[in-house]
């Protein structure tokens, strides 16, 4: 059985591929340190690691990194951010960014990346849509991708998991000030570069129903109705796959409210009652009620 060191995997992984240094190590370090990482003369550290891991594709969950405490402490910090934007738990978010701003202080600008994104998100629950949330989320996604403007999709670059839901972040911002097209624009982007380039399985079921699901809305802003159902298809086709049970009646609801547009009523009394009945075995009786309520006041269907 072959072992490997943290480089030999980094680097026949990257050859493997077909990506040279430099699209790999774009925005996270210079190519030369990617390159003694890959000759086993660098040690990389913990954020620097995961990120060149996330360009190939995958998430590190395989290498361990001599880290200080200090890296340790901040690295778990931002894991508690994450979980905490996840849940959406707000008010733990807002008390933790500020205990990772004060750690971040002397850091690289990398390691603040994620900051600016739970910025973004802890002010857009607040205040709702805003210039100011699209700022921040520009702020962070240009740390690493100094040449995005913002609308125009990057295909020839690689993208860690962090630029993709930041990305889509600023995408939902558009499509909340009527820009549909921009939006539509970057999601499919996202879309086929998680189609195409992203090997990890663990991300890929976490994050590509929730960039399907958003073309889906956005889809149907525009009145693409038959599109916006082809694409639930897919998404849910894809959490049947793969386990993402979060998503899963979530995609279902949108391709009922699809087929409702269309004037397809029975096909999509049958997707209603399937979406809220996975609503109440998860326990969300307030979205099951919602989704009950919403189907028969705009649509006329009684579940």
């Amino acid at each position: 059985m072959a072992t490997y060191i943290i480089g030999d995997f980094i680097r026949e992984t990257r050859i493997r591929k077909g990506y040279t240094q430099e699209e790999v190590s774009y925005g996270i370090c210079t190519p030369a340190p990617l390159s003694r990482i890959e000759n086993g003369m660098q040690a990389p550290g913990r954020y620097i690691l995961d990120k060149l891991m996330e360009r190939l594709g995958m998430e590190n969950s395989v290498f361990n990194v001599f880290v200080s405490k200090e890296e340790m402490e901040l690295y778990e910090r931002v894991q508690e951010m994450v979980r905490n934007m996840a849940d959406g738990n707000f008010e733990e978010l807002e008390r933790q960014i500020q205990k990772v701003e004060d750690m971040t202080r002397k850091t690289s600008q990398l390691e603040r990346q994620y900051l600016y994104f739970a910025k973004a998100e802890l002010l857009r629950h607040k205040k709702g849509k805003s210039e100011e949330v699209t700022e921040l989320l520009l702020k962070a996604v240009h740390i690493t991708l100094p040449q995005f403007d913002g609308k125009t999709p990057l295909y020839d670059n690689l993208l860690t998991f962090d630029e993709i839901m930041i990305i889509n972040a600023i995408a939902v911002q558009y499509a909340e000030n009527h820009k549909e097209e921009d939006s539509l624009k970057l999601g499919y982007w996202l879309k086929q570069y998680m189609e195409q380039r992203i090997l990890d399985s663990r991300q890929k079921a976490a994050k590509y129903p929730v960039i399907v699901y958003d073309i889906s809305n956005w889809l149907a802003l525009g009145q693409q109705y038959e599109q916006a159902y082809k694409v639930c298809n897919e998404g849910v086709a894809f959490c049947v796959k793969y386990g993402n049970l979060v998503m899963l009646p979530l995609l279902i609801y949108n391709k009922a409210c699809s087929l409702a547009e269309l004037n397809r009523k029975d096909e999509a009394k049958k997707y209603f009652t399937q979406s809220v009945t996975l609503f109440e075995i998860m326990k969300l009786d307030e979205k099951a009620c919602r989704a009950a309520d919403w189907c028969k006041s705009h649509y006329g269907i009684e579940l």
